[in-house]
């Protein structure tokens, strides 16, 4: 077998251009002009402080203007903690009709006094079961003339309020002076005495 000149076997595999090893002459660190110049490692675009600062006064304004708008709504609707006593009395009492109404007087119960939610636990189960089966049909004019003195409070309620027993008459009142107790910083229908 002969080899040719340079001593070294023939490369049956297909030649390509090669490309070049080294580059033209620059100046010592600066790469070729026909390469951007970069630094290493890459840094980070520099940002101001200016957009993080307009963005905190943003976040701050959302969260004040948030925090007012959930005020007025609390306050309009009776709730706030900036409300005055005389609203929240008449939604404590438009609150317990309104589920005695809906839901019967156990549930309504546990918008009264302690002493109520007492009386009705001292029934026999006989007594308990005639106001599970009584329905009520409740309808509120007005509550007025709401007097307040210490931790006890009264109302003036004009409506209708109908209870009927299966087998009996409903019994139907057309008004009433309603007794509530302040307990635990929330006000409660109080009937049978806690009231004035």
């Amino acid at each position: 077998m002969t080899y040719p000149v340079d001593g070294q076997p023939p490369d049956d595999r297909p030649q390509y251009p090669q490309q070049p090893t080294s580059y033209p002459e620059t100046e010592p660190g600066f790469l070729p002009p026909d390469q951007p110049q970069q630094e290493y490692p890459p840094q980070s675009p520099k940002r101001s402080g200016t957009s993080l600062i307009v963005g905190l006064v943003v976040l701050v304004a959302l969260v004040v203007i948030g925090a007012t708008i959930a005020s007025v709504l609390l306050t309009a609707q009776g709730r706030g903690p900036l409300v005055p006593d005389e609203q929240k009395v008449e939604l404590a009492i438009r609150d317990f009709y309104d589920t005695l109404g809906s839901y019967g007087f156990r549930a309504a119960l546990e918008q009264a006094c302690e002493q109520e939610r007492a009386a009705f636990e001292s029934m026999t189960d006989a007594e308990k079961r005639e106001f599970d089966i009584a329905s009520v049909s409740i309808t509120i004019d007005r509550i007025e003339n709401i007097d307040i003195t210490g931790d006890l409070a009264t109302a003036d309620v004009t409506g209708r309020l109908s209870v009927a027993v299966p087998g009996a008459q409903p019994q139907t009142q057309t008004s009433t002076t309603e007794r509530l107790h302040k307990e635990d910083g929330r006000w409660r229908i109080c009937s049978s005495g806690g009231g004035r």
